[in-house]
């Protein structure tokens, strides 16, 4: 019965040996990579990244590691190496790896190899895919005026869009310029996955010609980038802007005041807000209608105006028009108008023949009508 025990103990001891046996390089190559990551998942030239490589023991027995580390490949730089000493990778467990690389210059899909050494085994060796593009976000307008004048607001709507394979993070476009006043002065877009875009609009407001700049900050990853579009601001003339246009005018004098009256009409496409009609120098403005308020005037829109004024030694003055635009910016225009000979002279004027001079004329011709009958009937009566 001893024996039997005895012989039952050494077999079960034997198993154990038999079950526990696997050698150090049977483990190491239970030891696998998962997977990994790149943040950004699309690198520019010049962008650093974070490669995170999960590795796994799936071995029952705990492996030991030597070192774990990440080569240079071509255009990817290793920053860093934290892992030149390792202790081991309990069974079943994962443990994740974190290198800090940079994309030097050029584009491409690159391969820095991942390299695990084992203390009692060999090596583990696995590439990190890591992509590079130098494509950066592209502004487009999409909208902007046919003209700008100076002083005048104009709306730029703009589209932003990424043409890139990885996302890119905290859009932001700001409008820049030399004597651009914008509103807004900067709009945040966010994310914008691959293949999206953003639209936004601005209100700018130029005081001289001049380029708009069309910023774009933005990161991918934790790398700050920008990138610009460029839009001329010449003024020229605004094809849709009111314009006022004067008819109908007529001049009258009464006991040393004129009076100019007539029409105005807005031809242009947009409304002519508060418009007031006046004179300017030689003329002086009086009452009873110094200035004459017509208003706003809608494209098409008609209205008269009647303006008093006294002028010295002139045979034409301004008429001078000014109105504002929906944004507020004043203009003024100025039409000559002739007061040279007026068409109407008011009762107790003085015109150039008096009455009393008229019919002392009409009275002079009587008489020599009479006196030239009476000398042809005498001269008749006594023929020689």
């Amino acid at each position: 019965m001893k024996r039997c025990l005895l012989f039952c103990a050494v077999f079960v001891l034997l198993l154990a040996g038999v079950v526990s046996g696997a050698t150090p390089q049977e483990n190491a190559a239970r030891v696998t990579v998962t997977g990994f990551s790149v943040d950004p998942a699309v690198l520019m030239p010049g962008d650093a990244a974070t490669v995170t490589v999960t590795v796994k023991n799936t071995a029952d027995e705990s492996v030991a590691l030597r070192s774990a580390r990440m080569f240079t490949e071509r255009n990817i730089v290793i920053l860093d190496n934290p892992y030149q000493t390792f202790g081991s990778i309990g069974p079943g467990n994962e443990v994740s790896f974190t290198f800090t690389v940079r994309a030097s210059t050029g584009d491409g899909i690159f391969y820095p190899p991942f390299v695990i050494d084992f203390r009692d085994a060999g090596s583990l060796r696995s590439p990190v895919t890591v992509k590079v593009e130098s494509t950066e976000p592209r502004i487009s307008v999409m909208e902007r005026p046919d003209s700008f004048a100076e002083g005048k607001k104009a709306t730029i709507k703009v589209k932003v869009s990424n043409p890139r394979s990885g996302e890119i993070n905290g859009v932001t476009i700001v409008p820049l310029g030399d004597g651009i006043v914008s509103t807004p002065t900067s709009v945040f877009a966010g994310a914008l996955v691959p293949d999206g875009m953003a639209e936004v609009s601005f209100e700018i407001t130029p005081s001289r010609e001049t380029d708009l700049v069309l910023n774009v900050d933005y990161r991918n990853g934790n790398n700050q980038r920008s990138t610009s579009a460029r839009l001329p601001i010449t003024f020229s003339e605004d094809k849709k802007q009111a314009e006022i246009v004067v008819s109908g005018i007529e001049v009258t004098r009464e006991g040393g005041v004129y009076r100019a009256s007539g029409d105005v009409t807005n031809a242009g496409l947009e409304v002519a807000k508060a418009v007031v009609i006046t004179v300017g120098a030689p003329a002086v403005p009086v009452e009873p209608n110094r200035v004459y308020p017509v208003a706003s005037l809608d494209p098409d829109d008609l209205s008269s105006f009647d303006v008093t004024f006294t002028a010295e030694d002139a045979d034409s003055v301004p008429l001078v028009i000014e109105y504002k635009d929906e944004d507020g910016n004043a203009y003024r225009s100025t039409i000559p108008i002739s007061i040279g000979s007026t068409g109407t002279v008011a009762p107790g004027e003085s015109g150039s023949f008096p009455a009393w001079a008229i019919a002392l004329i009409l009275l002079a011709v009587v008489a020599v009508g009479g006196v030239i009958v009476y000398s042809w009937k005498k001269a008749k009566q006594n023929p020689e």
